[in-house]
């Protein structure tokens, strides 16, 4: 899988969403998938998320949890629950094969992001996972 290519200076946002761009069910992940996870930690040198997020990861040797709230203006903030944040110029979406309820939905292109490129990878969980790219 490939690894990404960070500008410097511009914060990065990873999120993960079902066909439908759901995103969360009554504040909680719709799914996970231990080999994004994997993927997730192999992508990036150093990631930032939450507590609870953090909990679906073996290696925790590049997450830093919680997030602080001054991040560095490269940070990579894999986010689960939170909003994202308006100053964020990459986005990393991994897509999941199938629709769950949600209650909450995220559509990049609504959002004035602008799909770079895309690749299909066999999950754990999952038939089949899409992790897309975007920029502001």
């Amino acid at each position: 899988m490939m690894r990404v290519h960070l500008l410097k200076d511009c914060m990065t946002v990873v999120i993960a969403l079902d066909k439908k761009n759901g995103y969360t069910l009554f504040g909680k992940r719709l799914s996970q998938d231990r080999i994004v996870a994997k993927d997730i930690l192999s992508s990036f040198p150093l990631i930032y998320m939450s507590e609870y997020s953090a909990s679906q990861f073996d290696d925790k040797s590049r997450i830093v949890f919680p997030i602080p709230d001054n991040l560095p203006s490269d940070a990579v903030v894999f986010l689960e629950t939170e909003d994202i944040p308006s100053d964020a110029e990459h986005l990393v979406v991994y897509r999941w094969d199938k629709q769950y309820p949600s209650d909450r939905k995220y559509n990049p292109a609504k959002f004035f992001w602008y799909k770079k490129h895309s690749e299909e990878f066999k999950g754990y969980s999952h038939e089949k996972i899409v992790k897309e790219f975007y920029e502001k």
